[in-house]
């Protein structure tokens, strides 16, 4: 299993001098399988460059039915890259839109990517790109996929509800933990999915003491990802959904910080790529 990081910045894209070592785009990563197919984790600015490399690589769609775009949830910089996402507009491919997990709040998806796509914001809409889409939203909280590959989904804390995904594939288990509000306490059930895990990718967008000043905004400290890990006994962890005021500078300081905690851990580079 492969995995790329196209987007690693958290609210806003920061195409910025200071910001290009670890990345200006919005979430977006992606999954290589073992057979070649692939999974896209978010669609924030940076799938463009993920359709990009998709394009120019000639991938084929291998996938059984689609490729799945799996969604962590939609505020803006989870799915504001999708209407520049080249592949979406070849009518030879198969999408599917998903967030999947229990009680999900976003009850219409298919209606919040036409609305960001209606004419007052966009030129072309969603259903004239040209690949088919399938918008799912299974009311689940585990799910076999046909080739074998076992997914766990969690609904955790996040203003407007946002989902955790545990995917396993053989003996490799990757966990997707993005915009999560612990609150005074580490969420147990978060410790629990990524239990074991060869990586997690865990949201670390401020430091412990930003934290006390952005309560109620939906988002981790390094150090709370760095207890989900620890706790769980994860391999290597990946902090994510950098905070688009913390420069090269500022974030390869944390970076070394951290890795004092937890020696495997990395603050993740814009086309870092790793093989496990």
């Amino acid at each position: 299993m492969n995995i790329k990081f196209y987007g690693t910045r958290g609210s806003i894209p920061v195409p910025e001098r200071g910001f290009m070592d670890f990345g200006g785009n919005t979430s977006c990563v992606r999954l290589t399988l073992a057979r070649g197919q692939i999974i896209i984790f978010d669609a924030g600015t940076g799938i463009r460059q993920l359709g990009k490399d998709m394009i120019a690589s000639s991938h084929e769609q291998l996938d059984l039915d689609s490729i799945p775009i799996v969604l962590s949830h939609t505020h803006w910089d989870h799915v504001q890259g999708f209407p520049f996402f080249g592949p979406a507009y070849d009518p030879t491919r198969k999408f599917t839109i998903t967030i999947c997990g229990k009680d999900c709040l976003c009850s219409d998806l298919e209606g919040v990517f036409e609305a960001q796509m209606q004419a007052d914001f966009f030129p072309v809409p969603l259903r004239e790109m040209g690949a088919e889409f399938i918008f799912w939203q299974p009311d689940f909280s585990e799910y076999t996929g046909p080739l074998g590959n076992h997914w766990r989904f969690l609904r955790h804390n996040h203003p407007g509800g946002a989902y955790s995904y545990r995917f396993t594939e053989g003996d490799k288990t990757v966990v997707y933990c993005t915009d999560i509000e612990h609150g005074d306490g580490i969420d147990e059930r978060v410790v629990e999915l990524a239990k074991d895990a060869d990586l997690l990718l865990h949201d670390a967008q401020y430091t412990p003491a930003e934290l006390k000043e952005k309560k109620g905004w939906g988002h981790s400290s390094w150090e709370q990802a760095i207890e989900v890990a620890t706790r769980a006994g994860v391999k290597q962890l990946a902090l994510i959904h950098h905070d688009p005021e913390h420069d090269d500078q500022f974030l390869t300081a944390v970076e070394k910080e951290c890795q004092r905690e937890f020696s495997d851990c990395f603050m993740a580079r814009e086309g870092q790529e790793i093989e496990l």
